[in-house]
């Protein structure tokens, strides 16, 4: 049998005991702590998208300027350019 003097006498001291044990939980993490995680997770790197960005609109200048020239050229420029976009993304590849 316990001692005596590990029991509660009480019924306060036997609340707060509860109490106190309830009460220790870890603490709560913020929502947008979550929210921010979350998003790292799911956004690519900031190195991804200067790269498609800076891609992306070097070959927009070069298929207008090809098209300032003539429009069949343009065409031709503009196709090539969504082919070698296509072949640097990875196509297909996931």
């Amino acid at each position: 049998m316990a001692s005596p003097a590990a029991q509660p006498s009480t019924f306060r001291q036997a609340f707060r005991t509860e109490r106190q044990a309830a009460a220790s939980r870890p603490p709560r993490t913020p929502l947008t702590v979550r929210a921010a995680r979350l998003l790292a997770r799911c956004l690519p790197r900031w190195a991804a998208i200067r790269t498609f960005l800076l891609s992306v609109a070097g070959f927009g200048a070069i298929t207008v300027a090809a098209f300032q020239i003539a429009v069949p050229l343009g065409w031709a420029i503009g196709g090539m350019s969504l082919l070698v976009l296509e072949a640097l993304s990875g196509g297909e590849r996931r």
